[in-house]
């Protein structure tokens, strides 16, 4: 029986190569899935709403023996269910039952949706808090219908930046469909700007990590570096993510025009089983 499960993120291969590659490669080096990124861009936004794709996808995941096994639904940090704009509100639920819509489709369970109120850098009012939590209610709502998991991923801004402040909304929506999906290097940067331990925060959510981001960052930047080029303690956020109950890993890296980006997916991937395996 397996105990664990490795995924990996589809911006660390690079946008060029068709999805069948990109699943051939992820199955090449030994993941065990791969996780669809449906990100602020229309190219990948479209892809819900076109029936071709998901018959393509379908077909892919049989034929290359890899399954898409979650989404990152990062659109929501752009099209923001608190935002003060309507029309924009609409929008983002849309592409949320979309989302869960095509989930069921080609197999997903899992949907990791941002801690986003509103988009990065706007003032936060009562309205875009109000707004934010009834449109949660409602995908949750919407998901649990379908066995659809939202999981939400702590965000680089103030608001929902750490396990804790996330996990107030957790307990507040209080469904089982309706859980973590936190991100290893948002949760450091928010401990080092707060003086908190990252592992105390971690703590506030056992029993309720659906799946973990691995994903490395430094006091500059949030994203774009691979492992080992920040300060992320990865060996040890990993066994207190294990001993919290996370058996669903996901190695977050972009792709950022290096020419070793293959042999960069065979590190992440031996580094995650070691770190697991020394979890254990």
């Amino acid at each position: 029986m397996k105990k664990y499960e490795i995924g990996i993120y589809e911006k660390a291969i690079p946008e060029s190569y068709a999805m069948e590659s990109m699943l051939e490669f992820a199955k090449d080096v030994g993941y065990d899935f791969f996780e669809i990124s449906i990100d602020r861009t229309e190219q990948r936004i479209d892809r819900l709403y076109d029936d071709n794709f998901v018959r393509e996808i379908i077909r892919m995941q049989q034929g290359v023996g890899l399954r898409i096994g979650s989404m990152c639904l990062s659109a929501l940090s752009t099209y923001t269910l608190g935002n003060s704009s309507r029309a924009i509100r609409d929008r983002a639920r849309d592409i949320c039952e979309r989302a869960i819509q095509f989930s069921v489709n080609i197999g997903i369970r899992i949907i990791q949706i941002p801690a986003c109120t509103v988009p990065k850098g706007i003032n936060i009012r009562d309205e875009n808090v109000k707004w934010y939590i009834e449109n949660i209610h409602n995908m949750v709502e919407y998901a649990s219908v379908y066995g659809i998991m939202l999981a939400l991923e702590n965000m680089e801004s103030e608001e929902m930046n750490s396990v804790e402040k996330c996990m107030k909304l957790v307990h507040e929506v209080d469904s089982p469909y309706f859980q973590l999906y936190p991100d290893a290097g948002n949760i450091t940067t928010a401990s080092f700007d707060q003086g908190t331990d990252p592992k105390m925060d971690m703590k506030t959510g056992s029993g309720h990590y659906a799946a973990f981001h691995l994903k490395e960052t430094n006091s500059i930047r949030f994203g774009g570096l691979f492992y080992g080029e920040g300060y992320v303690d990865f060996p040890q956020l990993v066994k207190h993510a294990w001993g919290l109950g996370a058996r669903r890993y996901v190695m977050e890296y972009w792709f950022t025009g290096n020419s070793e980006w293959q042999e960069n997916l065979k590190k992440a991937y031996s580094l995650c089983r070691n770190w697991i395996e020394n979890s254990r």
